[in-house]
């Protein structure tokens, strides 16, 4: 018999002490999982009934935010004068919820709006002096801007010249005066001054001086907080917030955020929205995907509603998802999310043709033995490099700068890992480059042809003083479970540690020294599906792209594997399942053949 290798490091915990059993008997959670909730910084009933059951009541108010009551006086003045509002977002799931939540808000303050939305490849992301002029043309003197803005000095200047007030809110990192070599141990960048454009009000969660208790709110959140100030100010009640709780949880939830803290009570209270929402847009959305009348998971909003809205800015504009959320027509709402869904099909064949392409690049160059990839492809299209660089990342586990070069420049999107901090990265690389934005997981970026390969080497640079560690792909493995402990209490509660996502991923369980059992076979393109058992329990498993272990289990030979894995329970034929999702598996050494 041949010997299988895991294709990771396994980082194991040590076994539940005493401070889980009595966690257990104070919360009733089963002991493996109050272990899990402890290593997570958990420790006490209070920390966990909140992390089990976020409620409103723990969202902050958001008087702390910076500039908050400058922006919110400087609105309602709008709507008390009658002026026009141009509400100018993003093209990205986030940014398009945040423009519809703004806009439904204003609308029923009685203010006139207008919505813009950048075209990617034209305006490219921020906000454009095309936007600017739009706002000009048709009277606007106040332009709110959503999950853009904080780097947009030109813009915003050329603005106030035109007699335009501009209110900020995003919730990327501002600029730093000077250069930046290294953010510090919590990520953050080190105490430098933001460099602030000439906004009238600039709210964002991440300025330096912001007194605000939580940092990482999405774009969609920001422009959420600053609808509540209104409404409050205004004298209507926080009840009245109800009907766009849909918008921000989808948005939460589709961005790089981490699902923590605040995000995590916005993104459950979302999800119970979405599903219930009367937007007309939300329901033929919910329908083109096959979750509608289902109770969500952040994994359905993340792989089937934000793709399709997502679809729009990346291979269309924009305008064709904020128009979905905002009609109030059934009936146009059926013909646009399947006209989203179309584009999200091309989406998919653009995206794995360039990916093809990358990945064959990244073998010949020998990139992947680099610390950080700069990939960059002639006339790929911008709209899809940013879920290139994340299949990517995914593939090699390295911080990835996908770039598509048009002419003498390129515009590039890049993903990273845990604990490479993109965002001080490109701060520490900025001298390469003509402009960057974004947070330590994702952003975006231009820069010129021939600084291409000065820049991949100041990445690499700044990469070499980190840990060896940040690049090893590694399994964090939260427990280590028999497979009897795998019950319906536990999945019961492992439901309610969703929505997941950054920074609260799903749980990830090892088991030792199981046997499999029956006959595995090959299922789809290469995935592996058996059955494994431990004691008197015997369960499914799939092991996604691992049909080649196949050559290493011979039939009717025991064989004894270690599995890492998290747990998936769905209903088939009206009956419940539980399967083991495999992401590694190795020939176990608490066990062997028989003989």
């Amino acid at each position: 018999m041949g010997s299988i290798a895991a294709t990771h490091e396994w980082n194991l915990p040590d076994a539940p002490g005493p401070e889980a059993d009595a966690l257990a008997r104070e919360t009733g959670l089963p002991r493996l999982l109050a272990g899990v909730l402890l290593r997570r910084g958990l420790s006490s009933p209070q920390t966990v009934d909140e992390f089990i059951a976020p409620h409103a009541a723990l969202l902050h108010s958001p008087a702390a935010l910076p500039d908050i009551a400058p922006a919110t006086s400087r609105i309602l003045a709008a709507v008390r004068d009658r002026e026009p509002v141009l509400v100018y977002g993003d093209y990205d799931t986030d940014g398009v919820t945040g423009t519809a939540l703004l806009v439904s808000t204003l609308r029923s303050l009685g203010a006139g709006v207008l919505a813009y939305l950048p075209h990617r490849e034209a305006e490219g992301y921020g906000l454009s002096l095309n936007g600017v002029t739009h706002a000009r043309d048709n009277g606007c003197r106040l332009i709110v801007t959503v999950d853009c803005g904080v780097a947009d000095f030109e813009s915003v200047a050329a603005a106030r010249a035109a007699g335009i007030d501009v209110v900020v809110t995003d919730h990327h990192e501002p600029r730093k005066a000077g250069r930046i070599q290294r953010s510090d141990a919590g990520g953050r960048l080190s105490d430098v001054p933001d460099e602030l454009p000439d906004a009238l009000a600039v709210v964002d969660p991440k300025r330096a001086d912001s007194a605000y208790p939580f940092s990482e709110l999405a774009g969609c959140g920001v422009a959420f907080k600053l609808a509540w100030s209104l409404f409050k100010v205004a004298g209507r009640s926080s009840a009245d917030l109800t009907p766009v709780l849909d918008l921000v949880g989808l948005g939460t939830i589709a961005d790089v955020v981490p699902l923590l803290g605040e995000n995590r009570v916005i993104a459950r209270l979302g999800l119970r929205n979405i599903r219930l929402s009367r937007r007309p847009g939300i329901q033929a959305l919910l329908e083109v995907a096959g979750l509608r009348g289902r109770e969500l998971t952040s994994r359905d909003v993340g792989f089937g509603l934000a793709p399709r809205i997502n679809a729009a800015g990346r291979v269309g504009h924009a305008d064709l998802a904020l128009r979905l959320l905002l009609t109030a027509d059934p009936a146009e709402a059926t013909a646009i999310a399947r006209e989203l869904d179309g584009l999200n099909r091309s989406r998919q064949s653009i995206e794995e043709s360039i990916l093809a392409a990358a990945t064959a690049r990244i073998e010949e160059g020998r990139l992947h033995e680099q610390r950080v990839m700069v990939v960059p492809g002639e006339g790929w299209h911008e709209g899809v490099i940013g879920i290139v660089a994340s299949k990517l990342v995914d593939r090699y586990y390295r911080p990835c700068v996908v770039v598509a070069l048009k002419a003498d420049r390129g515009k590039g999107s890049a993903r990273s890992v845990t604990g490479f901090d993109l965002h001080a990265a490109l701060s520490a690389c900025s001298g390469h480059l003509l402009g960057f934005g974004g947070h330590r997981y994702a952003a975006g970026l231009q820069v010129s042809r021939d600084r291409l390969a000065p820049l991949a080497a100041a990445l690499n640079e700044y990469a070499a003083g980190l840990p060896d560690a940040v690049f090893q792909p590694t399994l964090h493995v939260e427990a280590v479970a028999g497979l009897e402990e795998i019950d319906d209490a536990l999945l019961g509660f492992l439901a309610r540690f969703e929505p997941f996502g950054p920074d609260n991923p799903e749980p990830l369980f090892a088991s030792l020294g199981i046997e499999v059992v029956g006959c595995p076979r090959r299922v789809g393109r290469d995935h592996l599906k058996f059955s494994v058992r431990s004691g008197g329990t015997v369960l499914p498993a799939i092991a996604w792209g691992r049909s080649s272990a196949l050559l290493d289990i011979e039939v009717g030979r025991r064989h004894h594997l270690d599995v890492c894995y998290s747990v998936r329970q769905d209903s088939f034929r009206g009956r419940r399942r539980t399967e083991l999702e495999i992401l590694d598996l190795r020939t176990s050494s608490a066990g062997g053949p028989a003989t």
